[in-house]
């Protein structure tokens, strides 16, 4: 747990106020919306597996952790467009979501929000669809149930509360506080306050495992097979298990603020700020970030998504800080930024034809996967920044 206030090394690069220019988030927005509407015959009724090969989409059943995102991006470019085409790609889609609830396809454990949320729970938000509004809450209740340790205040890695092998069971970790955003909605939806306090107890159980002095962050924590007993942190797609796997933190630099939307815990906004700011210190001069917060410079991968999904995180954030905190403004700078340097240096013409909407996405460079490609995820996360950025009342999914 972080022992004393984080403190911004390098103020000068986020102060003073920073805006993109209007042309150039519209130029984005087009260039990325024609992507996806290329993309639509090849995706209609399938799903990219979860990380590309040689920079392609392998093309899949509904199966894995990142299909809710490839449909919530066809239901970010309708809201950003109004072009039905897209509308119609995400409500094709919708018949797999009910028939991988149905027959519990991979949704046993702690990714069942990143399924649902931006598919699903986005569907019901954007179209009224009550049979979908009550299939996603028999979700969030078999994910309330299965997953979800009340005693310990955790959603395990895997949702068998049976088991208790060290590499299945046992183990929470950051990227749980991008799927616990369903238990919000459904608390939210329902008034059955079980699921916001699960939300929050996943917060805070975050904040005193895996959140480390410095703030920056494990990937994993583990605990001890049938006792329950803390055990050491783990940092499995990172370069150690001393080390901050980017997109790990960037699971909490938004993850952190959708909690404070939901529940306004007093802890949360230093808790994230001191985590923004870790993060901040250890971005190369482009301002997109490696792989891993060990590397600042040098030929190490970069991966954009960890940058897009702070991006998202901070904006996210500043809609509750009052004007008198001083990460405020600090957050409005660098989020425009990051950005940009995205848009810049990801987006268009890198060197390589690619299926994504950016690139120089790392998906798990331990694990020798999608090293410097494309990810669903940073398709889906770089169309909500742009979103975020051209419509700041848009109506998050999360």
């Amino acid at each position: 747990m972080i022992q004393q206030e984080i403190r911004l090394e390098r103020p000068e690069r986020f102060e003073g106020k920073y805006e993109i220019a209007g042309e150039k988030l519209d130029r984005a927005i087009e260039r990325a919306l024609d992507k996806l509407e290329k993309n639509i015959p090849a995706w209609t009724d399938q799903f990219a597996r979860t990380h590309p090969i040689d920079h392609r989409y392998v093309p899949g059943p509904n199966n894995n952790w990142e299909c809710g995102m490839q449909t919530g991006t066809y239901w970010l470019a309708y809201e950003l467009s109004g072009n039905p085409k897209f509308r119609q790609v995400a409500e094709a889609h919708l018949p797999s979501y009910r028939e991988r609830f149905e027959q519990k396809i991979r949704i046993g454990g702690h990714d069942v929000g990143f399924v649902y949320t931006p598919s699903c729970v986005a569907a019901y938000k954007i179209t009224g669809d009550e049979e979908i509004r009550k299939m996603t809450l028999d979700v969030a209740e078999f994910f309330y149930n299965n997953a979800y340790l009340k005693e310990r205040g955790f959603v395990m890695r895997s949702g068998n509360k049976a088991v208790t092998d060290e590499k299945k069971g046992c183990r929470t970790m950051m990227d749980t506080l991008m799927n616990v955003p369903l238990l919000f909605w459904a608390g939210q939806e329902t008034g059955d306050e079980k699921f916001t306090e699960a939300g929050l107890a996943q917060s805070k159980t975050t904040q005193k495992y895996l959140i480390r002095e410095d703030a920056s962050s494990f990937h994993h924590y583990q605990f001890e097979p049938y006792t329950w007993k803390p055990m050491r942190g783990r940092t499995l797609q990172g370069n150690s298990d001393d080390s901050c796997w980017s997109r790990g933190h960037s699971w909490g630099v938004y993850g952190f603020p959708i909690a404070y939307s939901y529940t306004k815990a007093e802890f949360l906004p230093e808790l994230h700020k001191n985590i923004t700011y870790f993060m901040l210190n250890h971005l190369p001069e482009d301002l997109i970030p490696y792989w891993d917060y060990d590397f600042i410079d040098g030929d190490e991968p970069r991966d954009s998504s960890a940058g897009v999904i702070a991006v998202c995180g901070m904006n996210e954030m500043c809609k509750y800080l009052p004007d008198s905190a001083p990460q405020k403004a600090i957050f409005k700078t660098a989020s425009a930024k990051m950005l940009e340097a995205v848009i810049d240096h990801c987006a268009g013409d890198i060197g390589v034809e690619h299926d994504g909407l950016i690139g120089h996405v790392t998906h798990a460079k331990p694990q020798g996967q999608g090293i410097d490609q494309c990810g669903i995820y940073g398709d889906y996360f770089y169309l909500e920044a742009l979103m975020r950025f051209t419509n700041p009342d848009w109506n998050r999914y999360w």
